[in-house]
């Protein structure tokens, strides 16, 4: 694993706070670990419905949980003057998927501060999403809970290791942030068609908090498995935004940064294979999906074309061969 351009891209420990100072936020770079100060109040202005705040401050949560059956992908988002959340279990050995999701104009308060060591909730119409720290404290990990008319999702994810932060500038705006860990184990509860099923699973939280710009477009990949000798890897790429840095593996106990990726499939065919590389030739691995959760959002300020197939992978990572499951994503938004 350790290429020329894989000792070139270094992992800064990292910065205590988004604001460096005077309004400044913390330099662009990838970092070793979380954030521990995530206030914004910097910039957010008043709150108002024509503030930093409402207009460009997005945060979200999102959580997956993958085993050889089961495709599980959870998120709640503050997309500033929209709220929306959505949960989906695809099961392989019935080719079934259900999906719910909800969309709350003003959902979250105006004084509503994005942090994964606090809980998010949002409920609609009988559906309740709610991410709660554990009471034990919160660098353990979460309890992500669902619980609608067709099905309830629990699950108790595990925090491993100290993950990856990256921070970019963004065009006009002050600046764009997130938090990644992959690889995490995850104690996964369905309650589908009266029958409750407990598996364990493997899953990745990805945390985002900052201002992106507003025109943006990326593709992105979190993939979960294992080396042909039998190590645990995780994988999160992107490409087309903030620069590639948070593009890592997980392999084992380290933390790997990866240079820029690549996405090469066919945007009018996205169930078809994908192969997503890394320029530093450590990834190279083919994506075919199983099935996808697509959603197109045109609400007050926010406009969104986003799908998520999920599915399996094989290729290879360094010299290993790797195989695994996970998902991929075209998203381009408006806001």
């Amino acid at each position: 694993m350790n290429s020329p351009i894989a000792s070139m891209l270094a992992l800064h420990p990292a910065p205590p706070a988004l604001d460096a100072g005077a309004g400044r936020p913390a330099a662009s770079g990838r970092y070793r670990g979380s954030i521990a100060d995530l206030s914004t109040a910097a910039w957010d202005g008043d709150h108002g419905l024509l503030s930093r705040r409402r207009l460009q401050r997005k945060g979200w949560m999102y959580f997956s949980a993958v085993t050889a059956r089961w495709s599980v992908g959870y998120a709640i988002v503050d997309a500033g003057l929209v709220a929306t959340a959505f949960v989906y279990v695809y099961d392989r050995e019935q080719r079934r998927l259900i999906e719910e999701k909800a969309t709350l104009p003003l959902g979250f308060a105006a004084n509503f501060a994005p942090d994964w060591r606090q809980p998010w909730q949002l409920a609609q119409r009988g559906k309740r999403w709610q991410i709660t720290p554990n009471a034990d404290g919160w660098p353990n990990g979460w309890q992500v809970r669902f619980d609608g008319p067709q099905m309830s999702v629990a699950m108790d994810v595990a925090r491993g290791g100290d993950g990856l932060s990256a921070v970019s500038s963004a065009p006009g705006r002050p600046f764009h942030h997130t938090w990644k860990l992959c690889a995490l184990p995850v104690a996964l509860r369905l309650g589908i068609d009266g029958k409750t099923i407990d598996v364990a699973a493997s899953g990745a939280l990805d945390f985002t908090l900052g201002y992106p710009p507003r025109s943006s477009l990326w593709n992105w990949a979190s993939l979960d498995g294992l080396t042909d000798d039998g190590r645990k890897l995780g994988v999160n790429v992107v490409a087309h935004f903030m620069n590639g840095l948070e593009n890592a593996l997980w392999l084992g106990d380290e933390l790997i940064p990866l240079a820029q990726a690549t996405f090469d499939y066919d945007p009018a065919q996205l169930m078809a294979p994908w192969r997503i590389r890394t320029e530093d030739g450590i990834v190279d691995v083919t994506f075919t999906p199983d099935g996808q959760r697509a959603e197109h959002l045109n609400a007050l300020w926010l406009a969104s074309r986003f799908a998520q197939p999920f599915g399996r992978f094989e290729g290879r990572v360094g010299q290993a061969r790797v195989s695994g499951f996970g998902v991929v994503e075209e998203h381009a938004a408006l806001w």
